[in-house]
């Protein structure tokens, strides 16, 4: 008889493991089945160890074990994957189990029947880790070399991208001449095409490339020596839902734990990667760019010459020059992208008499006004837009009175993508003009059509918001940005970081002409981006956050409860006196509530160094970690976050 340990793999248990019993020896790694809460769930199994070497472990439970199910797969996760499954649960501060759901897919484990086992790891290396900083045609001339250089040694790489589209987009790149050995794995896929690939690459004796996204890199081959993680500052790497994974992390622990060298490559990548470069934790692949050059003319435009008055509600959509701009396009039969950084008509209504802001009734988010779906722009003014909340979804009639003063005098404030659309539209009535934004566009196919007929339209222009960018996979003429002053005025430390990446990433498709609207013509940012000048940004940044002992100068963790006011100021208090020691500073969410529940939050400050509150040094540390998991589990726990408000 033997004393089980597993790790029940299901979101929203908080517990590490669980113990079971079985007549039979059951190896590390197995996928088993156990019974929990009234239900059979998957599970991985840490130990087993005899049952007379626990007997007073078992004497003194206050439960009986229960019998484990069923074994399904008794190598099923590979001994490297487990380590880095445990290792970034440890970080951040999850259960093993509610990682590993998080990094495997859950469509083979319930296909593990049919899954065949781990090809066998070749002798154990020590991979080393790199930075790859520059524009994307150097970089990926670069990777096609290189993992020429692998399969030359007899080995596997696997490249890992955040989306869909950018999967897609990179097997076109990457797969001439070896394409019958270039894989791609991603949620899309149906559970039977999964399997057929995931079956297909453990079988082929031919060294591999995979080109998936992190969920899939647990693919037990043991002859991947190559781990090359593109497009390292987007954010789609960062889990949006339990347990707030950063997958960068969870891939660079994988790739430690294999022997597989690691490559972080981007156009920008983020400051807390430049800043390990500088500090010798990875070396340089080739000596990265710290500036950028670009074939593109730069302008930054300043609206305020343009007359408009954004307190009154008038706003110009385009200037002088970027008319001029467009007509160029159209005239030479090149082509355009224009982005607008917000969804909808106008993304904010405030009161012209007392300045109060239309928000949500279910939400303190500001409603945002739409075009309501089948009304053309001669209806009346009224009837034709509606008031949409981004948060909840809730739907209002614009026909209504500030909820403070009583006034009809509402005035919509900032440029949607839908009002750039329908002016510009009007400015140009014979122009080709596409849009790509979450309004218009539902499916990943759907993108895709309309940026081919984008390309293949001479003089056409592209409209859309930031889901636009990752679409625009060959150069264009002319790019031009609205404004994303509305994005600075966001009160989060790593907005600037954000929109410098943005910005750099559209400069990059320009050919011809970048353009920057703004309000704010003197921002340093704007400068910056116009000259590609990386060194210049990160120095900066990295100034301002070790001032002010941001990461990656400290580990931030956040919590967050949401539901009742009072059920969370009480939570609040208890946090601040289980974490007093560290100092917790407690506040309100940005947007304060959210489908009628109240969001709170505590935000813990850990410092790299030793602390004066305790022996352990920054994070992780076991003091902390038993404090975090003994939560309640209705408070969110978010290590170093994208956002802290």
């Amino acid at each position: 008889m033997y004393v089980v340990s597993v790790a029940p793999i299901k979101r929203g248990i908080p517990i590490d493991e669980l113990s079971y019993f079985t007549k039979d020896l059951i190896p590390p790694g197995a996928l088993v089945s156990v019974p929990l809460r009234g239900r059979s769930v998957p599970g991985l199994v840490i130990r087993s160890i005899p049952a007379h070497e626990a007997k007073s472990e078992l004497r003194q439970a206050d439960f009986a074990l229960k019998k484990l199910e069923r074994v399904h797969a008794s190598n099923f996760f590979a001994p490297g994957f487990i380590r880095a499954a445990i290792t970034t649960a440890t970080y951040f501060a999850a259960s093993p189990g509610a990682a590993i759901q998080a990094l495997f897919p859950n469509s083979l484990l319930g296909m593990k029947q049919a899954i065949k086992g781990p090809v066998a790891p070749k002798n154990q290396r020590h991979g080393q880790r790199f930075i790859f900083q520059a524009e994307e045609e150097e970089r990926f001339a670069t990777y096609k070399s290189h993992i020429r250089e692998v399969f030359a040694r007899g080995a596997s790489c696997y490249f890992v991208l955040p989306s869909l589209q950018n999967i897609e987009s990179t097997y076109a790149k990457l797969e001439k001449g070896i394409s019958n050995y270039t894989f791609i794995l991603h949620s899309g896929l149906t559970k039977k095409e999964t399997e057929k690939r995931w079956n297909a690459i453990l079988a082929t004796d031919h060294p591999v490339l995979i080109i998936g996204t992190p969920l899939y890199l647990s693919i037990p081959r043991g002859d991947i020596e190559s781990v090359i993680l593109d497009k390292e500052s987007a954010g789609g790497y960062q889990l949006a839902t339990r347990p707030y994974i950063d997958m960068r992390f969870y891939v660079e622990q994988f790739a430690k734990e294999i022997g597989a060298d690691l490559i972080f490559g981007d156009l920008f990548l983020r400051v807390e990667t430049a800043l390990r470069y500088s500090q010798g934790e990875f070396e340089a692949l080739l000596r990265p760019k710290s500036r950028v050059p670009s074939t593109a003319t730069q302008h930054i435009i300043d609206m305020r010459a343009s007359g408009e008055q954004p307190a009154t509600g008038k706003v110009a959509i385009c200037s002088a020059e970027l008319v001029d701009l467009i007509e160029e396009v159209r005239k030479k039969g090149t082509h355009a992208f224009i982005l607008g950084v917000r969804r909808g008509f106008a993304p904010m209504t405030v009161c012209g008499d007392c300045g109060t802001v239309v928000t949500c009734t279910r939400c303190a988010a500001p409603m945002v006004i739409h075009k309501r779906a089948g009304k053309s722009s001669g209806d009346n003014a009224e009837a034709e837009h509606i008031f949409l909340c981004h948060r909840c979804g809730l739907e209002r009639e614009t026909d209504v009175t500030c909820t403070h003063c009583g006034g009809w005098r509402l005035v919509p404030l900032g440029i949607g993508i839908a009002q750039a659309e329908e002016s510009i539209k009007r400015r140009f009535p014979e122009a080709t003009i596409f849009r790509i934004d979450r309004d218009v566009v539902e499916k990943h196919a759907d993108a895709k059509k309309i940026i081919e007929k984008f390309y293949q339209t001479p003089g056409s222009i592209l409209l859309g918001t930031e889901m636009a960018v990752p679409y625009l996979t060959l150069p264009v003429a002319m790019v031009a940005v609205l404004s994303v002053n509305s994005l600075l005025t966001i009160p989060d430390f790593r907005m600037g970081e954000r929109v410098f990446r943005l910005l750099l990433s559209l400069r990059e498709k320009a050919r011809e002409h970048f353009l920057i609207q703004t309000r704010d013509p003197e921002t340093e940012l704007f400068k910056l981006a116009t000259e590609g000048n990386i060194g210049e940004f990160v120095r900066i940044e990295l100034l301002a956050r070790q001032e002010l002992s941001y990461p990656p100068f400290s580990t931030m963790i956040k919590f967050t409860h949401e539901g009742g006011k009072q059920e969370g100021g009480r939570v609040l208090e208890d946090i601040e006196r289980i974490f007093g020691a560290y100092h917790p500073v407690t506040f309100p969410s940005f947007i304060g509530k959210v489908r009628g529940k109240y969001l709170m939050n505590a935000l813990l400050r850990i410092p790299k160094e030793k602390s004066q509150v305790s022996e352990n040094v920054g994070w992780p540390n076991d003091e902390l970690l038993g404090l975090i998991r003994a939560l309640p589990p209705d408070v969110k726990v978010r290590v170093n976050p994208d956002s802290i408000i």
